[in-house]
């Protein structure tokens, strides 16, 4: 009995041993891989809001109400960076006439998979900042944040921690003034924008659940500044919902990954570890 007791402790050993291993493999290259962008990225994101132009015929500023669609694919990878093709699309609600010719924006961009930063090397444009939101943002925290309307980074503040639609959320505000545009394409003269964008960020998983943005464009003319589109943009209900969503499914997949399946494999591996070696301790003890 005491040599059958000897190798059950040897058996339950190894096994506790490999557990353990399990346990760091999981934490440090399995979790981490899991957590990246994935490679077939395809994600669509709706806005409603308004425009508010110049009417051509009087010259007095008009409003319509639109819509803006934001497709988002992965389109190939390169040294750890995943392509990610954008596209926004604009309709006028009203009218239902598509106006991306005059407002759309199209771009690819070289995103870190972990980290969300763009990789500039990489980049076709050696654009710089963040794609998105890091992971982890609190209290004193800021990040650069890429904008495709100001063609740069812009840097977003922390506000305040809320909650939103039952999830803890930190708010971020950008809040950017006499952005230099060039110069407009008719009347030559500087074109500035100013722009003030709240995200609604859950914090573990750097989902944003919201976001709005305001946004005016101005010909500089002798000083002063003369409006020429006014945007307010938000999310569409319908997005916020699955937003929201993901982050509450997020969270969950977060805790299970990161807290509780490398402390039950490293926890069980220990405990098989110390009942291998007080077995193997009986089988000495009973043969002395």
């Amino acid at each position: 009995m005491s040599a059958q007791g000897g190798r059950r402790g040897t058996v339950v050993s190894v096994v506790g041993i490999v557990l353990i291993i399990l346990g760091v493999i999981w934490s440090t290259v399995i979790f981490p891989s899991l957590s990246k962008v994935p490679t077939d990225l395809d994600k669509t994101l709706y806005f409603d809001g308004n425009f508010t132009v110049p009417d051509q015929a009087t010259g007095s500023m008009v409003t319509f109400p639109i819509e803006q669609i934001l497709q988002q694919n992965g389109n190939g990878t390169q040294d750890g960076a995943l392509f990610v093709h954008e596209k926004y699309t604009v309709k006028n609600a009203a009218t239902g006439d598509d106006i991306s010719a005059y407002y759309g924006i199209e771009q690819t961009l070289a995103v870190d998979r972990k980290t969300l930063e763009i990789v500039t090397n990489i980049d076709e444009q050696h654009r710089s900042g963040y794609w998105g939101p890091p992971k982890g943002l609190g209290e004193g925290d800021t990040f650069d944040l890429w904008n495709p309307g100001a063609y740069r980074a812009l840097k977003a503040t922390y506000v305040k921690d809320d909650t939103f639609r039952g999830l803890k959320v930190v708010i971020f505000q950008i809040d950017a003034k006499d952005i230099s545009l060039g110069n407009d394409t008719q009347t030559q003269l500087p074109l500035l924008m100013d722009t003030v964008i709240n995200l609604t960020i859950e914090p573990k998983t750097g989902v944003v659940a919201d976001e709005d943005a305001l946004t005016t464009t101005s010909l500089s003319m002798g000083g002063q500044k003369v409006p020429v589109v006014i945007t307010y943009v938000r999310y569409a209900e319908r997005t916020i919902v699955d937003l929201v969503d993901t982050a509450n499914d997020a969270r969950g997949k977060l805790l299970l990954a990161e807290t509780v399946i490398p402390w039950v494999l490293g926890g069980v591996g220990a405990i098989l570890v110390l009942i291998g070696l007080m077995l193997m301790s009986r089988k000495r003890g009973a043969t002395a």
